[in-house]
């Protein structure tokens, strides 16, 4: 090869670079070209392809007319042509290796040779196939490329069915844990890549030849291989096994569509996977599901999860599942406290059964801490089990939310009756008022916690109801002194406002401005009091806004006001009037309390400090001109109704500072029973409590409670109604119902009943009439 042929020679040039092709295209095995004969090739073609000569008769590719020097490459792309097809064929297999051994060889070397031949046509390449393809002839392509092809049509489509079979089985056999050459697998697959050329457009990826001839089948076995193994799995192991052997199988999938597969194959591999493993066994999976629940077994229950959720679809039935379980376990939780309690003042009336002596309690009577507890036990268990085992997914926070919200509202101790108002939202707001009272033991609250009551708040329907039970309670607090802080009175009643708004709270707002403004009134009447009335050390007056406070004049307690304690109270009228005019004060007797001074211990020994009830404080003052009274004149002085009076009275004779004549209870309201204030009193305790012992009026209270829940229900109802029409003028029954259900509820779940009453009520009020076709119009 040390001298060049005749430029204008085809045969002679083909002759000389001929040896060199082969050297570079690895006929002669590993021996590759040297770089001078590599240099003599590229130049023998150079000056073949730049011959100025040859003016005619060279045959043109693209056109059948006489050629140029501008088509001087048209020969020996031919001759090329044909030498590849040539060499392809030739290339033969050796007995001791498989094909795909024999293809990734002879591959490996082919394109290694393909790219030096490349740069040998370097010179064809940019100018002549460059012209050809610029003048419309696809069939023309660069050297490299055209080894692809003649590749692809020469081995690969003559030998397709023997390459995939083996690839595929290798990788069966990488499966089933045998060592597998991966190198040669991910060879053989890439090439099929390369061999998908668009020959249209050379720049455009093309992954046809890799599709249709490997991932479709590769997909098919692999459905066929997970389903085969699943199946004969999941009959000799459990479910907790099968989700084990998933996750490995998953794992090892993953790794080894990062190693040798296309970024094309990994969706539809792991959705494949996915209905193989997880789809077509999700129901042995849900059936295991409760199992696992009840054993508390989280790590389970994730793996589960994580499973599934590969499949978004198979997640709520699971969800579901939950759903039901979390409202089995509170109901079975609920009842059982609710046999407790039963239980409990069974044994109570069975250790007392004199009549009038059993300790006072009423069938299924409920602990709100113990209850509100319970709840929110329930809630916390679950929701850990959503946090951790469903990493917080929203279809299974809301499934928790469901169940909640249902067991919060609907349970055998809320719900007794099937028709009866749920009792949560006052077990409730007495769990609040256990926690905010002064007066709670330390012991009795260290479990008691503002969170707690936001959570269960949030659950609760009838949240209208909740706020009237709360400020009743709030209200005694507050005017009994008996908060543990307005600090934290306050703050409770901000997080209620975030959670609902502001017009929620605003009654309750409105009480704690009551308060300062009696405060600044007490300030105030304190330094006029001082200069003309020893007898009273302290008065602490609040005034309260009517509409606010859910207290209500009774006629019952019109108080005969102590002749001592008349010019403190004409003095508080008088600033009050100065303040403010116009005003209408009512006296609110039944409420608030006194503490009073009593010289009744042993000389030397300091007085006892009384607290009692307004009326208890008249009484009690009435002694301090005689000793001894009869019933009816003590009655008189009073003036209070006689069962009123009954009841105040009852715990002097009860803890003995009154000495009844004649004793007994039967003689104990006749008019002439005659009371005596003893001279002295007999008790370990300096500060005695007569309030307590009063008869308690809390069924009163949820009587009244109940009440004015239902008729704020219905002005709600109401103004929801009439907002409506107004703005639609006619509407239809359904719709109208719907809408005003929908406004409702968030405050309470309202009834179609109250609803339709509503409705009739307005048609009476000629807010509204009825149409034909079950409408209704607004009347301005």
């Amino acid at each position: 090869m040390s001298q060049f042929p005749v430029a204008s020679d085809l045969n002679a040039t083909w002759s000389f670079i001929q040896p060199g092709l082969e050297f570079i295209l690895g006929a002669s095995g590993d021996v590759g070209v040297t770089s001078k004969m590599y240099m003599n090739c590229y130049t023998a073609i150079y000056n073949y392809c730049t011959n100025k000569s040859r003016h005619s008769a060279a045959p043109s590719l693209s056109s059948g007319g006489a050629g140029t020097n501008s088509y001087s490459g048209a020969e020996i792309y031919l001759k090329l042509d044909e030498y590849l097809v040539q060499f392809i064929s030739s290339l033969e297999k050796s007995p001791d290796e498989t094909f795909l051994e024999f293809y990734v060889r002879k591959w490996t070397r082919f394109t290694i040779g393909a790219g030096y031949l490349n740069n040998v046509f370097d010179y064809m390449n940019r100018y002549w196939v460059q012209k050809e393809r610029s003048d419309g002839r696809r069939d023309v392509f660069d050297v490299s490329t055209l080894a692809l092809l003649k590749w692809k049509t020469h081995m690969f489509n003559n030998n397709k069915e023997s390459l995939i079979s083996e690839v595929l089985a290798r990788i069966e056999r990488q499966r089933n844990n045998e060592l597998v050459d991966t190198s040669s697998l991910s060879t053989a697959i890439k090439s099929l890549v390369f061999l998908g050329i668009d020959v249209q457009d050379l720049k455009k990826p093309n992954l046809v030849v890799y599709i249709n001839h490997f991932e479709l089948r590769f997909l098919e076995e692999t459905k066929e291989y997970y389903k085969k193994e699943s199946f004969q799995f999941l009959q000799h192991h459990n479910v907790v096994d099968y989700m084990r052997k998933c996750e490995t199988r998953l794992a090892e999938e993953i790794s080894r569509s990062n190693n040798y597969l296309e970024e094309h194959t990994k969706k539809p591999l792991l959705d494949t996977l996915n209905q193989a493993l997880i789809e077509d066994h999700a129901e042995e999976m849900y059936s295991e599901f409760l199992g696992l629940l009840e054993q508390s077994e989280t790590d389970h229950i994730q793996r589960m999860y994580k499973l599934l959720s590969r499949v978004p679809a198979t997640l709520q039935p699971l969800a579901d599942t939950l759903e039901r379980y979390i409202k089995d376990e509170a109901a079975k939780a609920i009842d059982d406290i609710k046999k407790q309690n039963e239980q409990q003042v069974q044994d109570a009336a069975n250790a007392t059964p004199e009549s009038g002596k059993s300790k006072r309690s009423s069938p299924g009577a409920t602990n709100p801490r113990t209850y509100v507890h319970l709840l929110i036990s329930i809630y916390l268990r679950f929701n850990e089990v959503v946090s951790v085992a469903f990493s917080k997914d929203p279809i299974f926070i809301k499934s928790l939310d469901n169940a909640c919200r249902f067991f919060v509202n609907k349970n055998s101790i809320a719900t007794p009756a099937l028709k009866s108002n749920c009792k949560t939202p006052d077990l409730l707001a007495r769990y609040a008022d256990s926690y905010l009272k002064g007066s709670s033991k330390e012991s009795d609250t260290t479990e008691l916690n503002p969170d707690i009551l936001m959570i269960i708040f949030k659950f609760i329907e009838d949240k209208d109801a909740f706020e009237e039970h709360y400020r009743r309670l709030l209200a005694k607090r507050l005017i009994n002194s008996n908060t543990k802080s307005d600090e934290l009175e306050e703050s409770i009643i901000q997080r209620l406002q975030e959670e609902n708004s502001l017009e929620y709270t605003s009654k309750m707002t409105k009480m704690f401005q009551d308060m300062k403004a009696s405060e600044d009134l007490k300030n105030l009447l304190r330094a006029e009091i001082v200069q003309f009335d020893n007898s009273v050390k302290d008065f602490t007056p609040l005034i309260l806004a009517q509409s606010m406070w859910p207290f209500t004049h009774m006629e019952d307690y019109k108080l005969n006001l102590a002749p001592e304690l008349m010019p403190s109270f004409d003095k508080l009228l008088a600033l009050y009037k100065e303040k403010h005019s116009g005003r209408q004060l009512k006296w609110l007797w039944n409420h608030g309390k006194s503490e009073v001074k009593a010289n009744l211990s042993r000389k030397g020994k300091p007085p006892f400090l009384f607290t009692v009830t307004n009326v208890q404080l008249m009484i009690l003052l009435a002694f301090n001109k005689s000793n001894t009274y009869t019933f009816d004149q003590l009655l008189e002085i009073v003036g209070v109704a006689k069962h009123t009076f009954e009841a105040h009275l009852i715990p002097f004779v009860k803890y003995k500072l009154l000495e009844q004549s004649p004793s007994g209870t039967a003689e104990f309201s006749k008019g002439n029973t005659t009371f005596t204030m003893v001279e002295e009193y007999k008790s370990k305790k300096l500060r005695v409590n007569f309030v307590s012992s009063i008869k308690s009026e809390q069924k009163q209270d949820e009587v009244d409670a109940n009440k004015e829940i239902d008729e704020s229900r219905k002005n709600f109802l109401s103004a929801c109604i009439v907002r409506i029409m107004k703005a639609r003028k006619q509407i239809k029954h359904n719709e109208l119902v719907n809408e005003v259900a929908t406004q409702a509820l968030t405050r309470f779940r309202a009834r179609i009943i109250d609803i339709k009453k509503v409705i009739d009520y307005l048609i009476e009020k000629e807010y509204l009439r009825r149409l034909e076709n079950d409408m209704y119009e607004y009347l301005a």
